[in-house]
């Protein structure tokens, strides 16, 4: 993921942070070394979103195209209890999700069908 908070606010990895997951408020570190992109990563292997996949530079830079305070938006179902983090939720309430590689087409319903 390329947000987490620390306090209040939500920033990228760097290192030796520490901070908490935007979607599940479990701890992260910062996974900042030279041979994938810069991102933050649960302490414990905690799946706080069944729908992760590890991100790409292509995915990122499809992201990057959007303001910062857009992209992974954690997203809550109430009836369902579901939690889902969105690439980029716009201002009017518009998901994207950047999707590379195939999915199951009962997949793609499913994440259609959220919320």
């Amino acid at each position: 993921m390329r947000f987490a908070l620390l306090g209040d606010n939500r920033i990228e990895a760097q290192p030796k942070l520490n901070g908490l997951c935007c979607c599940c408020s479990k701890p992260v570190i910062a996974k900042c070394g030279t041979r994938k992109i810069w991102h933050w990563a649960h302490k414990s292997k905690t799946d706080c979103d069944n729908w992760w996949e590890p991100e790409t530079e292509w995915h990122r830079t499809w992201k990057n195209n959007y303001p910062a305070d857009w992209q992974e938006i954690a997203l809550f179902d109430k009836r369902t209890s579901e939690k889902h983090i969105a690439d980029v939720l716009t201002a009017n309430s518009l998901v994207l999700e950047f999707q590379h590689s195939n999915i199951h087409p009962q997949e793609r319903t499913s994440r259609e069908r959220f919320l």
